[in-house]
């Protein structure tokens, strides 16, 4: 039976011309700042970003945590979404660790509104209420089915946070998929960001690390708290080697996911069971059913066909470079005939 495994992203395996670059990647200590690969992803990354500089992290976790503790003195608040993924499965390390309070708003798509913003800053002439001091956006958005700000929307979240004097993040996890989709470029997507993520182990696949980006004093203590953190790496160019090579070969084939994805979302619009289909955007996938989520992701399973039930009524599909155009003609027959 074909095994098709689409419950994240995450899930990529390096390919053999990545595993030949990690191989015969030179290294050195990169807490001496001696690890000639690690400088050159990082270097590369930053200009991709048009940002100053940046660093290698573990992590997209890790990387936003970093942003939180910077942007964010202990006891003030950072404003996002209601269904950010750093709010959702980051184990509230913005609070743990950094010390700030999420401050949640709603927003249809994940994207954060002037109209939705503007009575959550009201109180901040009240001496004895917390301060806000910044704002964390994510682009695409995971758990709103990996929508993308468009160019509009940038510029007014950008707009707000320079009014209301925050700072500006973006969790830009998927942030290639998001400038595939939209047609921008990482650096018009990001140019009004203090800071911004994004993950070389989603659909670029790499196995590993995420860039946290910013200027140069930004970067400079984001080193020195990634060290505090215990993320202080040595002979990590094979990790950085990974990266480049992702950056260099699979950005432009992240349209192939997408194209996957509204494949997928086609056949299921022909499938009464699922009662509401939500028009992929990305390589996420949302439906909806009136029917307990885990029997369809167990009937599916028993097909050979690997997702994710998000809440009791919604299924996640995920596509990826290791989902072949075969792998989804096949899922797409099954969600076709699915009972």
């Amino acid at each position: 039976m074909r095994r098709v495994d689409l419950r994240s992203d995450t899930l990529t395996k390096p390919s053999e011309a990545m595993r030949k670059a990690m191989l015969q990647a030179p290294v050195g200590d990169d807490v001496y700042l001696e690890d000639p690969t690690i400088l050159a992803l990082e270097e590369k990354a930053a200009d991709l970003l048009g940002m100053e500089s940046a660093l290698f992290v573990s992590s997209g976790t890790m990387g936003n945590l970093i942003a939180a503790y910077l942007h964010a003195p202990r006891g003030t608040e950072v404003l996002m979404h209601e269904r950010a993924h750093t709010y959702r499965t980051e184990l509230s390390g913005i609070s743990a660790v950094a010390g700030a309070k999420p401050l949640l708003a709603s927003g249809d798509r994940g994207i954060l509104k002037r109209e939705a913003l503007e009575p959550l800053m009201n109180k901040r002439a009240i001496y004895y209420m917390e301060r806000t001091s910044a704002i964390f956006i994510e682009n695409t958005h995971n758990f709103c089915g990996g929508s993308v700000w468009n160019a509009l929307e940038l510029v007014e979240i950008a707009d707000f946070a320079r009014e209301h004097k925050l700072a500006l993040h973006m969790d830009g996890a998927r942030l290639f998929n998001a400038s595939v989709a939209s047609g921008m470029s990482a650096k018009e997507i990001v140019k009004d960001c203090h800071s911004v993520t994004f993950c070389l182990s989603k659909g670029l696949g790499a196995p590993v690390g995420s860039i946290l980006a910013g200027d140069r004093d930004f970067v400079y203590e984001a080193r020195r708290t990634r060290k505090m953190l215990g993320g202080g790496m040595r002979q990590a160019g094979m990790l950085a080697a990974a990266g480049i090579y992702a950056l260099d070969h699979n950005i432009d084939r992240l349209a192939e996911d997408h194209q996957h994805a509204q494949f997928l979302a086609k056949a299921a619009k022909e499938n009464p069971i699922f009662t509401q289909v939500i028009e992929p955007e990305t390589n996420i996938l949302f439906l909806h059913t009136d029917r307990p989520a885990v029997q369809i992701v167990e009937k599916l399973a028993q097909r050979g066909i690997a997702v994710l039930s998000l809440d009791a009524h919604t299924i996640r599909f995920v596509t990826h470079l290791d989902v072949s155009t075969v792998d989804i003609n096949y899922v797409s027959e099954v969600l076709r005939e699915l009972k």
